[in-house]
């Protein structure tokens, strides 16, 4: 092989790597904007969960208070027969 062939050949070789390189940056500029609407979606999400959390909290707490505030409006109850007793 002369060198003008093997010279050619490592010209496309090149021309090759450095298509392959762009598109390498490329994909990596995608997969960055990816990892970015990602990121974005897990930090709303995120909120969404402590909102959610923090309801939650609120109404059992609401809940517990009416439950107890109804176990006190219960009268309490006298045994009839201690009455009929006296």
């Amino acid at each position: 092989m002369d060198i003008k062939t093997e010279v050619q050949i490592l010209q496309d070789n090149i021309k090759e790597l450095q298509k392959q390189l762009a598109q390498a940056h490329q994909r990596i500029g995608e997969l960055v904007s990816e990892k970015s609407a990602s990121n974005e979606e897990v930090v709303k999400q995120k909120q969404f969960i402590q909102e959610i959390t923090g309801e939650l909290k609120r109404v059992n707490s609401e809940a517990e208070q009416k439950i107890q505030q109804q176990m006190d409006e219960v009268p309490d109850v006298m045994d009839s027969k201690q009455i009929l007793k006296g």
